[in-house]
């Protein structure tokens, strides 16, 4: 993708929160919950993904997942 491309209105560019290169291929490696507003994303280039942690699935994260899961 050239340069000129990569400006277009309403093209989903994200800074990378590791090398803060700007990325058309945002990899989500992060959420961020705050108890007053709301939260926000996380980003990271293609690149830089692999160096973040892979992200929890959420019902795993629940109280007895593992029972509900087996039976």
């Amino acid at each position: 993708m050239d340069a000129a491309s990569s400006r277009t209105p309403g093209a989903r560019q994200r800074a990378c929160t590791r090398c803060d290169g700007l990325t058309d291929r945002p990899v989500l490696v992060s959420d961020v919950h705050q108890n007053s507003g709301p939260g926000f994303s996380v980003y990271a280039c293609p690149d830089c993904a692999p160096h973040f942690p892979v992200l929890p699935d959420v019902a795993a994260l629940l109280p007895g997942a593992g029972e509900r899961r087996a039976r």
